[in-house]
This record gives structure tokens, sequence and C-alpha cells, in this order.
């Protein structure tokens, strides 16, 4: 063994120590932004406040504060200021003894910030804002839980999850993550490639919170437009629905797997659908289509997953008590590969007459059933 104390490793030390350093930081990133949730800190401030009132505002320690702000700061989630000293009515001489009374003072202390919600935090942290991402949140740090128990995961398996209970509380997270822009990007893409004057009959399978075809309906009052999904998913569609004041959606409760999808529809839409890669679906599909209708989906193909280990194995992590979840990631045991069900579609009628990539790794498909 040679133990030369001017020996280095063979493996340059900068990247193993950059690797390390790279992943707390984000675990600390993580742990302020938590935090600063757990405690309200961005709703103490949707009016400016100094370190010292925030933490008496929030029982928080005086030492910690300012260092906890500006590391929000840093983040981009809070905007600090100085406060404006003296009049704008002051004289000259008024003013000029302010300032060398300020320089004076700025020389024996420092100055104390203030801090008041950003932009990003405004829009996206605030219960009552348009765009709130509570539940969002509230979904990661579920997820978050769930890697900390990694060593018994490892040697257990996956942690096993009832469909319902868990597209029932998911729901809120989808639907605040579409109205950040997925919603508007999906619904115009949809327009521009379709006849909508032609649509008076659409289904949203496996729609969740039914905003896609809330939309739809918002923009052609003419259309009659359904939800399918889980029971306790339903219950959830309706609260959207009610909130839109969507009179012209509906909803169908059932399992697409085991029950009819129904008839008549001149649109069948089906995005980031669970069954979106399972071949058996693909004659119910054709035959809940009108001839000339069309069906639209959008899923994010296999080469835009496979390889990323790190997201695998987090969609691995738990997995549902009767459908067991295939390779890689938005994968289950009866899928196949999104091409191969693609291809697969024109054996029952169904015509690809666009293809289109999406934001975000993921594929939008036009096919028309033909007679």
């Amino acid at each position: 063994m040679n133990d030369d104390i001017m020996d280095t490793p063979a493996p340059g030390a900068d990247r193993f120590f950059k690797l390390m350093d790279d992943s707390i930081r984000g675990l600390k990133e993580y742990r302020l932004i938590e935090t600063a949730l757990e405690l309200e800190v961005f709703e103490a401030l949707r009016t400016p406040l100094q370190a010292g009132d925030i933490a008496e505002k929030l029982s928080c320690d005086p030492v910690l504060v300012p260092h906890f702000c500006e590391a929000l700061v840093r983040l981009g989630l809070l905007d600090s200021f100085e406060e404006i000293a003296g009049d704008e009515a002051e004289t000259e001489a008024e003013e000029g003894f302010r300032e060398k009374e300020n320089d004076e003072r700025a020389e024996k202390s420092p100055a104390f910030p203030w801090y008041v919600n950003s932009e990003l935090s405004a829009a996206y942290l605030l219960k009552d804002s348009p765009f709130s991402q509570q539940h969002y949140l509230s979904e990661k740090f579920r997820n978050v839980a769930l890697w900390a128990r990694l060593p018994e995961l490892m040697r257990k398996g996956p942690e096993l999850v009832e469909k319902g209970p868990f597209f029932g509380e998911v729901i809120s997270c989808m639907a605040e993550n579409a109205r950040c822009g997925l919603l508007q990007e999906t619904v115009r893409t949809v327009m521009e490639n379709v006849d909508f004057g032609n649509v008076r009959k659409l289904l949203d399978l496996g729609g969740g919170h039914g905003l896609y075809a809330i939309a739809f309906a918002k923009i052609n009052e003419q259309l009659e437009a359904f939800v399918f999904d889980l029971p306790p998913v339903t219950v959830k569609t309706k609260q959207y629905i009610e909130k839109y004041r969507a009179s012209n959606v509906d909803v169908i409760p059932g399992d697409f797997f085991k029950d009819e999808l129904g008839t008549g529809y001149d649109l069948v839409f089906s995005s980031f659908n669970p069954g979106g890669k399972v071949p058996e679906l693909i004659p119910k599909i054709a035959s809940a289509l009108n001839e000339g209708g069309v069906f639209v989906t959008r899923q994010v193909p296999e080469e835009n997953t496979e390889s990323n280990p790190l997201f695998n194995l987090d969609w691995n992590l738990w997995t549902f008590e009767d459908t067991k979840k295939g390779g890689t990631g938005y994968c289950f045991e009866n899928s196949v590969p999104f091409n191969e069900y693609v291809g697969m579609l024109g054996d029952y009628g169904l015509e690809v007459f666009r293809t289109l990539d999406m934001k975000e790794g993921s594929r939008m498909v036009f096919a028309r059933k033909v007679g």
C-alpha cells in the first residue's frame, strides 16, 4: 500500500465534491421552501415587513430570520428593498441635513431591508391565487416522504396504493398544473388541428379534473362533453364543473378497462391517461367514435423517459394493487411502447393524420375513424 502523503486519488476530487454539494444544496433549498410554506412566510409577506417584524409575527428566532429571508431572495421567491428615507416636501437644507444624518447612521449600523413576496411566489405560492400550487406542493412533499423511506422500499418493494383514493387526491394537483399553461397549450393545439364545427359530442377519457372538457365546452357552447373516470375521481370532477359553471359538461363514473365508454362521439380526447398505451382500449375507443370522428391522445414516449433512471426509480417506488407498472416511467404492465400503440390504431380503423412533439417530451397524436 502506497501511503505517500502527496498522492491524490485517481478520480478527480472536484467531481466528487461537486456531486455531493449540488445534491445537498438541492435538499437545503427544498427544506427552505417547505419550511417557508409551513411557517406561512408568503402569506405574512403580502405586504412588506422587516426581518424583526417577521420574526415577531411568526414567532421565529430573530437571528435566523434575516438569513432565511435572504436565502429566499436568492431563490427568487422574495424581493428585498431598503426603506426610502426622507420626505419629498423637505427643503434643500433639510434634505442636506437628512443625507448627512443617514450617511452617519449607515457608517454605524447596516441597513435593515424590507421583504415582500416576489412575482413568482405571489402567483404560485399564495393560497388564494388563481394559479396557486398548494396541492401540487403537497403531492411533492408526499413524494419526498416516500423517498425518505428508500432503504425500506428497496428491501420490501414498492408501496401499494389504492387507485380510487390516489386519483381522488392527485386530481387537484393535476388541475393546478394544467392551469399554468398545459391546459391552454393543449386546447389551442387541438382546436388548430380539429374542425370543431363538426364536433357535437366529446369524451374526455380518464379526464380527471375535467378542465379540458370544460375548456372545450366553453369555447363551443353547442358541445355536449363527458368526462369518464373512476367514481371517486368524478366526485372531484363535478366540483370543477360547478366552479366553472359548465352546464354542458357531465361525468361518466366507471373503469374504462371494465365498462363501456358509450357511443356517438365526434371526438375522444385523452391526455396523459394511465391507460393511454394499453392496446385493449383501442377497440373500445374506435367503437365509441362516429365515422369521421377524431381520437386525440397525448403521452410521453418511452425514448424520453428510459434515459432517466432517477425518474424511472421514482415511478416504480409505488404501484397499484391490481395494476402493476412497467419498467419505465408512465408505463404499466399491460402497456406497449407509445410508438407501437400509435401503430396499432390503424388496425381498428383509426388513421393517424398528424403527430406533434409537445413540451416536456410529450407527443400528441391525431387519428380519424375511417369507414
